[in-house]
């Protein structure tokens, strides 16, 4: 690429009026290095249901720790951790779960407490999500062209726990990098949680595409933060939503997805 073209691209994404301009840019003229991926209805399904069975897990970790001091009820703690569901994800899971703990009024040792907050950070490790279709095949398609792949999450689970549960569903391999909301404190669609990614990846934010099924949290964080944005369009209203985003790239399946990573890479 000459030198002219990578310079004002990183001019344009880090001008705060670069939108407009930004949108000139074209992008089947540019290598690509990366593809990041949305988790959560994505390349895994999420769970239904008034609780997830992972967050059960967390909580009867918990319950098995503190039990050995003194007696803890489950609804009282469901009804703890649902009372501070709103801030999932911004904190990392051991604040989360002393929050949870103090909210009970628990008086119990601080080591306790500890290894409390350790086990319910671990504790939905064993969970094994089902996979969207064509997530692996996506994949290995990436790897198998080279590129790096990244996992951008907003979540309350750890970049550890994640890898876990990835590895449990057999697609762990195949990611270079996990960037979890609760381990830097930052949701998507800020910027910042993209950034993270791309520093520890070592590309600049135009060698990468980004795939999520949420138009603001993955397609607006992706083009503000000066990645490719595709849609992974589960749900008609966000087409809806995001269709007048310049440059936007919809697709109806992971396995279609593939073809537009493709002819990005052969342009």
């Amino acid at each position: 690429m000459p030198q002219g073209i990578s310079y004002i691209l990183r001019y344009l994404v880090i001008n705060s009026d670069f939108t407009k301009r930004f949108t000139k840019i074209n992008w089947c003229s540019i290598l690509i290095k990366a593809i990041t991926l949305d988790l959560w209805d994505t390349i895994i399904q999420s769970e239904q249901g008034p609780i997830e069975p992972y967050v059960i897990m967390e909580l009867e970790s918990i319950i098995k720790t503190i039990g050995r001091a003194i007696k803890v009820d489950m609804d009282e703690l469901i009804k703890a951790y649902n009372s501070l569901a709103e801030y999932r994800g911004v904190f990392n899971p051991r604040v989360y779960a002393k929050l949870i703990i103090a909210l009970l009024g628990l008086d119990i040792n601080a080591n306790i407490v500890e290894e409390a907050l350790i086990a319910y950070e671990n504790g939905g490790s064993q969970y094994k999500p089902r996979l969207i279709d064509g997530a692996r095949e996506l994949l290995q398609y990436a790897k198998g062209m080279g590129l790096k792949v990244a996992v951008i999450t907003n979540t309350h689970f750890s970049s550890g726990t994640i890898y876990k549960i990835l590895m449990n569903s057999g697609i762990g391999e195949y990611i270079d990098l996990i960037v979890s909301s609760a381990d830097y404190e930052v949701l998507k669609p800020h910027p910042r949680i993209f950034q993270i990614a791309l520093q520890q990846l070592n590309i600049n934010p135009h060698e990468a595409i980004h795939i999520g099924d949420s138009c603001i949290r993955d397609v607006l964080g992706a083009y503000v933060a000066g990645l490719k944005p595709v849609l992974y369009a589960r749900r008609q209203k966000s087409v809806d939503k995001c269709i007048r985003i310049p440059g936007l790239k919809v697709v109806y399946s992971l396995r279609e997805a593939i073809n537009v990573v493709e002819g990005l890479l052969h342009a």
